[in-house]
């Protein structure tokens, strides 16, 4: 995964596949630990786990030192999550 590219739908199927089936817990790192970091925890939560596009949303936000100012690199993990929300069953968002 790059923070910098958007991840397609075919390579977010693979990665929910993999968190569907790892032993738990599992830890989640990228370098800085915010952006890919982010969205794994984001599709997990809401493709594995069921709790919800909210909670999801939340993985991808400053609280968890995800800063997502458009047209930076770090924009792209948010615009993966926003594309991809009808196929992880958020279609009215």
């Amino acid at each position: 995964m790059s923070a910098y590219q958007e991840l397609t739908q075919e390579r977010a199927a693979e990665l929910i596949a993999l968190l569907a089936r790892v032993e738990k817990p599992v830890l989640i790192h990228c370098k800085a630990g915010a952006d890919r970091s982010g969205l794994a925890a984001a599709l997990y939560l809401a493709a594995v786990s069921k709790q919800g596009e909210e909670a999801a949303q939340e993985q991808l936000s400053i609280r968890f030192g995800h800063i997502s100012v458009p047209l930076t690199g770090a924009s792209a993990m948010v615009q993966t999550f926003v594309a991809l929300e009808p196929w992880l069953g958020f279609p009215d968002s």
